[in-house]
């Protein structure tokens, strides 16, 4: 079982996700939705916590496998407004580390702005040096 493998079956999901929309849209299919994909979603999960493969690769089979069952039970927002939870006190706690840390940081724009002046005034100071030089010992 190869990539080919792999694109049939997607290919094969999409068409019936596609007709299944279709009959949906029509009104021959009810709530096929509310049970079909977040049921595969489900499936898709566990196959991949079961399978054996690296810790990471679980996770992700765990984190797809509560979509789904958060997705069945009308409670998705749930999954949503804690990942935003997490990543606003991720962020804040990173904020606060940041600060108590050293500044070695790197200069500004406007330090590096007067920085680069300084240079440039210093390397005309050495060039009118060097001609006054050149115009003294010519003469």
């Amino acid at each position: 079982m190869g990539e080919r493998s792999g694109k049939v079956i997607l290919g094969l999901s999409l068409l019936v996700v596609g007709v299944l929309l279709l009959l949906d849209q029509l009104g021959l299919v009810r709530n096929v939705f509310q049970i079909l994909i977040p049921g595969l979603i489900m499936i898709f999960g566990a196959k991949k916590v079961i399978s054996n493969e690296s810790a990471g690769k679980k996770g992700f089979g765990v984190f797809i496998f509560l979509f789904g069952f958060l997705m069945m039970i009308g409670k998705l927002h749930l999954l949503f407004s804690s990942l935003l939870a997490i990543g606003v006190i991720y962020m804040g706690f990173r904020l606060l580390r940041r600060g108590t840390k050293p500044a070695d940081e790197v200069p500004g724009f406007a330090e590096r702005h007067w920085a680069q002046a300084v240079l440039r005034q210093d390397a005309l100071d050495r060039w009118e040096r060097e001609l006054e030089a050149k115009q003294n010992g010519a003469r």
